[in-house]
């Protein structure tokens, strides 16, 4: 015991005798000490230790990536310096130099923004690498408690070798819980059943086998999917002796222990943290981008509404409808959809609230898009086709329904327009496109983070950040006051997908409000990651302690008997000295 006391989850044995009554003499054998309960307990802390320890290493990455709000590098500082450079150029647009300092920090923006979605991406893809490292340790151990099981059943009971097995069985169990939560249930013999939390059976007799086919280069698009043509991640399977296999991932048996926060760091953390980061590059590009078109008022006939321009509608682009019918009033957005097998959107595809989301094909032009929304739409409400728009009316004299206002917004595709906005931000995949958050393809939302850029026409050109049409005079702020004004104070509504909000009560505000709640919300993540590891520390260190101190060796204990052993030896010596010289003296006497 005092050699072995330093070895972990050595567990102290004792020799214990018992009488032969039938035959005369003394037995012995070799007991372990144990505690079934607190070792299940040990091994429960053990799975939420490394599940802790796992969460709060990539959250202090992701903090430390998104940096600590007005730190140098902290994607807010690097708003905060667009927007103020934003401002020089409105107190002096003619100055070359003002916008230049402005196209830079955009630049800056755009860059810290590519930065942090390819390291969280680099993260994801540390989470695939150590998933197979994991999954291959859980392999090694079941093999070996196989191996260790048949051993005990062969063994005989009472023995130091029976006990040393057992001891060995427990360091193998010790390594799948830190990987996974197990439940254990222990023979007579020693030998063991190991089955998931879940229930799966990992070792009865023969041990499961895991798979995991481990994929390379993740990025934003490739994600899990119960559906092996949609998926982009590896995934868990288990396979049985009878070669059935069994996705752990997709039945939720992987959600403890190292392992299981690993999967939830690639799958659901960081995935959630990249939606952070394109919904807020989405919501830059649109914000400056963006062109507010209201319904103008019209009557045909007994019917009345209103007519849309819809010549700036981009694929992603939306027309907001609102109505009353039969006293009801209703909200409809109609979004711009050119590949049908898109269809239908479901409800939550914009963060609105309550509203009726249609996706609409308007690539065969006005009138098929007209008929595609009657279609869709109440009898009581009409579509038509004009030039350049729609026209949406109500049911005339039957006074059923009422058209209460229609507008829509576009994305500006043109750095001179005459607008005040401009596709300031691009998508920098292939070249540069507007953004419009279209869907064809795949989300154009999906990673744009990693893909946002300043448009390589105002990087030639930095009077564009000013001149909104060609004759437009260079001394003109109009321009970048209303940069500024779509930065600071203009209202986006962004999606609670990516974790800020709520799907019945989204956030609503500017961009800059954007930027500063998403790395809040990732240092308060953090510092919750931080004091839950601590606190389950302090849970692990008390089982074990409780553990040791019935099951460990106390060497104070340990010496004292070797003490009392001593003692016994040396008194059992002068009995046998006596002894030997009574005998002694006796055969002399003969």
């Amino acid at each position: 015991n005092v050699a072995q006391s330093e070895v972990e989850g050595y567990k102290r044995q004792e020799l214990t005798s018992e009488n032969l009554a039938n035959i005369g003499g003394v037995t012995s054998k070799v007991t372990r000490a144990t505690n079934s309960y607190l070792e299940n307990q040990n091994r429960i802390e053990t799975a939420r230790t490394a599940e802790a320890e796992v969460n709060n290493l990539y959250l202090q990455r992701v903090d430390k990536l998104f940096g600590q709000p007005g730190e140098a590098g902290a994607l807010n500082t690097l708003l905060n310096k667009f927007s103020s450079s934003m401002e020089e150029v409105a107190n002096s647009p003619e100055n070359h130099s003002s916008r230049q300092l402005a196209v830079s920090a955009a630049e800056g923006f755009a860059r810290g923004l590519n930065r942090s979605s390819e390291e969280l991406q680099t993260m994801r893809q540390s989470a695939e690498s150590s998933i197979a490292t994991q999954v291959g340790g859980i392999n090694d151990a079941l093999e070996k408690l196989e191996g260790i099981n048949r051993r005990l059943t062969g063994a005989s009971q009472g023995t130091m070798a029976t006990a040393e097995l057992i001891n060995e069985r427990d360091s193998q169990l010790g390594r799948l819980a830190d990987s996974m939560e197990i439940h254990v249930a222990e023979r007579d013999n020693g030998s063991v059943v190991v089955y998931s939390k879940s229930g799966n059976t990992l070792l009865e007799g023969r041990a499961v086998k895991l798979g995991f086919d481990q994929q390379g280069n993740l990025n934003a698009s490739t994600q899990y999917d119960p559906d092996p043509a949609k998926r982009g991640v590896g995934t868990v399977t288990l396979e049985d002796s009878n070669g059935y296999k069994l996705d752990l991932i997709n039945n939720g048996t992987l959600n403890t222990g190292r392992l299981g926060a690993l999967i939830n760091m690639r799958d659901k953390v960081l995935v959630e943290a990249q939606s952070q980061l394109d919904e807020l590059a989405g919501g830059l590009a649109a914000a400056m981008s963006s062109l507010d078109v209201e319904g103008v008022d019209v009557t045909s006939g007994a019917a009345s509404g209103e007519d849309i321009n819809l010549e700036q509608l981009q694929p992603g682009d939306s027309i907001s409808l609102s109505y009353t019918e039969g006293g009801e009033s209703k909200n409809v957005t109609l979004i711009r959809v050119d590949d049908p097998s898109l269809l239908p959107l479901s409800d939550d595809h914009t963060a609105k609230a309550g509203d009726r989301v249609i996706g609409i094909d308007f690539s065969q032009g006005y009138a098929a898009a007209a008929d595609a929304i009657n279609d869709k739409l109440s009898p009581a409400i009409k579509a038509e086709a004009l030039a350049d728009g729609l026209r949406f009316l109500d049911d005339g004299d039957d006074n059923n329904s009422d058209i209460n206002s229609v507008s829509s917004r576009q994305t500006i595709s043109s750095l001179q327009s005459g607008n005040v906005g401009l596709p300031l931000f691009v998508d920098g995949q292939g070249g540069q496109t507007v953004y419009s958050d279209r869907m064809e393809g795949q989300s154009q939302k999906l990673g744009f983070a990693s893909r946002i850029s300043v448009n390589k026409d105002i990087l030639a050109n930095n009077e564009l950040l000013v001149k909104s049409s060609a004759d437009a005079s260079i001394g003109d702020s109009s321009r970048p006051r209303a940069i500024l004004d779509r930065l600071n104070k203009s209202e986006i509504s962004f999606s609670p997908k990516a974790g800020i909000g709520a799907q019945g009560s989204p956030f609503s505000g500017s961009v800059s409000e954007y930027a500063s709640l998403v790395i809040s919300d990732q240092t308060g993540k953090a510092d919750s990651a931080k004091q839950t590891l601590q606190s389950q520390q302090v849970i692990m260190d008390s089982v074990a302690g409780q553990l040791d101190k019935d099951t460990g060796v106390n060497i104070d204990e340990e010496l004292a008997k070797l003490i009392d052993y001593q003692n016994s030896y040396a008194a059992n010596a002068r009995i046998m000295q006596a002894v030997k010289e009574m005998f002694d003296q006796l055969f002399r006497s003969v």
